[in-house]
């Protein structure tokens, strides 16, 4: 079963793919270099007996495929607003369009979201945080450049958006809900609220303990230092203070804070 987390890991793993000349090498990331529009992407959804439109600009694509490959056909259809009969998911407007009919778009980043540019591009929010003051969200978009206007570049990148981006057309919001809890990926456990996102640079109360998740959404165990002023996890330039996050592989409380008693005790922490 494919979760919001996972999609959004999926993405951030193909930043850095550049479009083909042919259809040789698709799944290399860097081979066979071009501007001709061939994908792995629009391959793999015209194998699930939908219109990949290998060959032309695959940024609304990319995006389908990112359910495609997280939930399967059917259900990225149904997140998508579509069926195989009208599927429309390479057409930037015409997606947003199919997304309209069905109530579910707005003009506030979400995660997981799929926003529609005004210059006909689209791309995916895949965090959203606050820096200098100011809202950002991070955005996963294919056929692009580092150019913030590139609809046309080749290649699939991570930009950093201001909160209200004159660009956006809208946001076209997927339910990804489901019931909350812990969840286990290959790097190790994680938490998903039931809307389908999950706390990042966040400490989160759970069940009476305190756990610390790092900026990949990942629950961290040992030592690990916090910097509370920045909301930040193990800061690069190492602030903040340190925490001990119970280390005890396969443990119940692995990942629960620790403490000091008020008579000098070392021991995992409970809230009443």
């Amino acid at each position: 079963m494919g979760t919001l987390k996972g999609l959004i890991d999926r993405g951030k793993a193909e930043e850095g793919y550049v479009e083909k000349a042919s259809a040789f090498g698709l799944d290399s990331k860097m081979d066979n270099r071009g501007d001709n529009n061939y994908t792995k992407y629009s391959r793999d959804v015209s194998g699930a007996g939908l219109n990949g439109c290998q060959g032309q600009p695959w940024c609304c694509t990319f995006q389908f495929w990112l359910d495609l490959m997280e939930y399967g056909v059917e259900e990225a259809l149904r997140h998508w607003n579509m069926s195989h009969d009208n599927y429309i998911g390479y057409n930037c407007f015409a997606t947003y369009n199919a997304f309209k009919r069905a109530g579910r778009v707005g003009m506030t980043p979400e995660l997981g979201a799929v926003g529609i540019f005004n210059f006909s591009h689209a791309g995916r929010v895949v965090r959203i945080y606050s820096e200098g003051g100011q809202k950002w969200w991070d955005c996963l978009e294919g056929n692009t450049s580092s150019n913030l206007a590139d609809r046309n570049g080749g290649q699939v990148k991570i930009k950093k958006r201001p909160w209200s981006d004159s660009s956006v057309k809208g946001f076209c919001y997927i339910d990804y809900s489901e019931p909350a809890g812990w969840r286990k990926g290959a790097s190790g456990y994680w938490y998903q609220y039931a809307d389908g996102s999950y706390p990042a640079n966040k400490w989160e109360l759970i069940n009476h303990h305190w756990y610390l998740f790092n900026q990949a959404g990942q629950m961290v165990t040992g030592w690990h230092r916090w910097d509370s002023s920045r909301k930040l996890c193990d800061p690069d330039d190492g602030g903040g203070q340190w925490y001990f996050l119970d280390n005890t592989a396969g443990g119940e409380l692995e990942g629960a804070c620790w403490h000091t008693t008020d008579y000098g005790a070392q021991e995992i922490w409970y809230v009443e």
